[in-house]
């Protein structure tokens, strides 16, 4: 894989958020699945895997190799997917029975924040920063990176297709 240049300001914070956040996640969910693979459910697991592809497009990225762009944003995507997915099925699908969509799904935020509330109000800041950082702040990094790799991607398609368009013009003026 060959080096390439980092384009601006906005790719190079998607990446280090990218390497950063999964870092952290990683980290967090490590221990846990070593010391007793069989407690956690598939959920984590996918969700570790999910993090060592974000790790892997991380370190692309910090060693300016080719396909960083895509690693990050298939892992960004594969997290999001998979939060939702479980929220829908694990948080909002039973409550389906007698509310509507729209008022199940504010239910169960509304639950997870009491839960939040109720982990720092009785001083569990741990859990309620781990909670915080893997309910809330995850998946908002996530589309922020997706958000970031969209955009760069768009300038420089329209940076290539710019030089194409001159290319091709002094080619037409001969």
């Amino acid at each position: 894989m060959g080096a390439e240049p980092r384009a601006d300001r906005t790719e190079r914070s998607a990446g280090m958020l990218a390497l950063g956040s999964w870092l952290v996640l990683a980290t967090a969910l490590l221990p846990g699945l070593i010391a007793d693979p069989t407690e956690h459910a598939p959920y984590h697991w996918l969700i570790f895997a999910t993090s060592v592809l974000g790790l892997a497009g991380g370190a692309m990225w910090a060693g300016a190799r080719r396909g960083w762009r895509r690693v990050i944003a298939t892992a960004a995507a594969l997290y999001l997917l998979i939060v939702v997915v479980r929220f829908l099925a694990v948080s909002v699908w039973w409550q389906l029975e007698f509310a509507s969509f729209f008022d199940a799904v504010r239910f169960a935020l509304w639950l997870k924040s009491r839960a939040l509330t109720h982990y720092f109000s009785h001083g569990r800041l741990l859990d309620g920063t781990a909670v915080t950082f893997y309910e809330a702040l995850m998946p908002a990094f996530q589309v922020i990176v997706l958000l970031g790799v969209a955009g760069s991607n768009r300038r420089l398609r329209s940076v290539f297709s710019r030089s194409r368009l001159t290319t091709d013009s002094s080619q037409q003026a001969r």
